[in-house]
């Protein structure tokens, strides 16, 4: 399926709202009131995203409903209420994620490669959230934990509570954060199988390599293999480690080990790809793990997730825009957006719906006036 447009923001919008229904926020907004036009935040209002999803059998309706009041004369902040539902019934955000799967790449997803390691942490738990319920939860225990003992630490070092107090909160986040780590060392064990044959077929040979980095121990300099430990295992590291910390971390008054310190190391032929890989390179890589996340999706669920790819190919050759789409057409559903539908071969074109987005509005399109419209 392809939308077309003049612009980015319209056809790059709806598959925003799209991914909006897997995982109950935007991926480009940190704050969800940016969600809201300027109109409906001044006049009062509701905005409603809702999508219907078929597995077999299986009909799932994801529905996410806001609910803005008009700012105050006085220059208050509108009012915002944000509500979601599965199936017309009400659920928290960790019921909601991952009723409906959807992969969605957009050209932000460069900085997976040349961002921050929470940038590529942030990746993980999206990947991992989408198919593991329990891993949601265990991410926002573990965040509470941390949270918790910050505050610990800074009453300490401040001469406000005992140091033994730490003994709970140090079991707290080894237990915790175990869980976490363990998670995220299968799920980037199930993306090497699948993004370095993908990205293999996309490239002349070139070789993709991904390593989970955990900050299990004292020195944060040490990122051990955990590919053949057992949560437990890595429960035990982390508890180990911790004393040797305890000077530190009071100092600072933050805690400086665990899974909010992880990093997914990229590599290419060898060298890190954030400091060697070029922009073609880059999105290259970055293509190659969602459509490995789609396959992990898949596997993991037993559900064909959607594949939501934003203006992927207006930077690729027309080789690899071919090697792209080849790849792209074994799932079961694509959404493609274009500014220019004539980069499309006409061969994928051909056994396309095209849809034009318009001034908000979408059309069903003809392949010729498609080509008219360009």
């Amino acid at each position: 399926m392809l939308f077309q447009g003049q612009n980015g923001h319209g056809k790059s919008n709806l598959l925003e709202a799209a991914y909006m229904l897997a995982i109950a926020k935007s991926p480009r907004s940190s704050h969800e009131r940016e969600l809201v036009n300027w109109s409906l935040a001044e006049t009062g209002g509701h905005m409603q995203v809702l999508g219907v999803g078929r597995s077999g059998d299986t009909t799932t309706q994801a529905q996410i409903d806001v609910d803005v009041t008009a700012s105050g004369t006085g220059g208050d902040a509108p009012g915002f209420r944000k509500g979601l539902r599965v199936n017309g019934i009400k659920r928290s955000a960790i019921d909601f994620v991952g009723n409906l799967n959807i992969v969605f790449f957009e050209a932000e997803d460069l900085e997976i490669i040349y961002g921050s390691p929470g940038r590529r942490r942030r990746y993980l738990d999206i990947l991992i959230s989408q198919s593991d319920s329990a891993y949601l939860k265990s991410l926002q225990r573990y965040g509470q934990v941390v949270t918790q003992r910050n505050q610990l630490l800074r009453r300490v070092r401040d001469g406000l509570s005992d140091e033994n107090e730490l003994v709970f909160w140090d079991e707290r986040l080894a237990y915790e954060g175990s869980r976490v780590t363990d998670a995220r060392r299968r799920s980037v064990d199930g993306l090497n199988d699948h993004a370095v044959p993908a990205h293999l077929e996309l490239t002349d040979g070139d070789k993709l390599e991904l390593n989970y980095r955990p900050r299990i121990t004292a020195s944060s300099d040490d990122r051990p293999d955990v590919g053949s430990m057992t949560a437990e295992m890595i429960e035990k590291q982390m508890n180990d480690a911790l004393p040797g910390l305890r000077r530190r971390e009071i100092a600072q008054g933050v805690t400086v080990m665990g899974p909010h310190r992880d990093d997914l190391e990229i590599q290419l032929n060898g060298n890190p790809a954030g400091s060697f890989a070029s922009r073609g390179q880059a999105r290259t890589i970055a293509l190659s793990l969602k459509l490995a996340e789609a396959v992990f999706v898949t596997k993991s669920t037993g559900r064909t997730p959607v594949l939501a790819l934003d203006d992927i190919l207006s930077e690729l050759d027309p080789k690899r825009r071919v090697l792209v789409l080849e790849a792209a057409i074994k799932h079961e559903q694509v959404l493609l957006t274009s500014t220019e539908p004539d980069i499309v071969p006409e061969g994928f074109l051909a056994t396309a719906d095209i849809y034009s987005v318009m001034n908000g509005r979408v059309t069903q399109e003809s392949i010729a006036s498609a080509a008219s419209n360009d």
